[in-house]
């Protein structure tokens, strides 16, 4: 019925009258007008929903292994680092380039088939959208969560273009939800996966996150200068 904005506004409401203030009602008042959030009429689907499609579990380890937690920092330093196997005229965001590593080594550490298709889903705020007017106090959930899939093979072998892999390594969080958290200088992510899975996608993300040597790489194109 809510989201997280919606909940903090309820548990706020809750505080105002334990707290013995002398108020009759919340200081904000709570907004239902779920009519604005209905569909367009008629409904027009304009893609796939990949988010709401059965998910068949196809992972082959132990399931009476008890799931373990590591916290995993990212800093300038590691985000840099994923950046450099992206090819030269490539554009990304950090949270575009931290998704997409995390997927990948998360993929080759399930050592699933490569037929099988792998997803990664991210919750999409649409509090925060211009096109949707949401009221002060508006408490229901206004978040949905779309999801990217593909092959687990494609991505193995995905090519950041520097060439295709050669060797892919040994054979608060939730075993298939994480969340980034802002840290000082950085950012940790908390993932919970089998013991054996962890020991695989830990060495899968220090082939990514391991800088070059010379430290020197640089992507920006020659500056051409000339005079007429």
């Amino acid at each position: 019925m809510s989201d997280g904005a919606g909940l903090v506004q309820f548990l706020s409401a809750i505080t105002e009258f334990a707290q013995g203030k002398e108020v009759t009602a919340p200081s904000v008042s709570p907004m239902w007008q779920k009519e604005r959030l209905s569909a367009r009429h008629l409904p027009r689907i304009t893609c796939l929903h990949h988010e709401y499609e059965q998910v068949l579990d196809t992972n082959n380890d132990d399931a009476n292994s008890t799931p373990i937690q590591k916290p995993f920092f990212f800093g300038p330093k590691e985000i840099r680092a994923i950046r450099n196997h992206l090819p030269p005229h490539a554009s990304a965001s950090t949270f575009e380039v931290l998704t997409a590593c995390l997927w990948r080594c998360r993929t080759r550490a399930l050592a699933l088939d490569p037929n099988n298709t792998v997803r990664v889903s991210c919750v999409v705020n649409g509090r925060s959208l211009p096109s949707l007017i949401v009221p002060h106090g508006y408490y229901n959930n206004v978040i949905t969560y779309p999801a990217e899939v593909s092959k687990a093979g494609k991505v193995y072998t995905v090519d950041f273009g520097w060439g295709k892999p050669v060797y892919g390594g040994l054979a608060g969080a939730f075993p298939v939800l994480s969340f980034y958290m802002n840290f000082k200088d950085g950012i940790v992510v908390p993932i919970c996966l089998l013991k054996l899975v962890m020991e695989r996608f830990e060495e899968e993300l220090k082939k990514m996150t391991k800088e070059p040597f010379d430290g020197s790489v640089d992507h920006r194109p020659p500056k051409i200068t000339s005079m007429l």
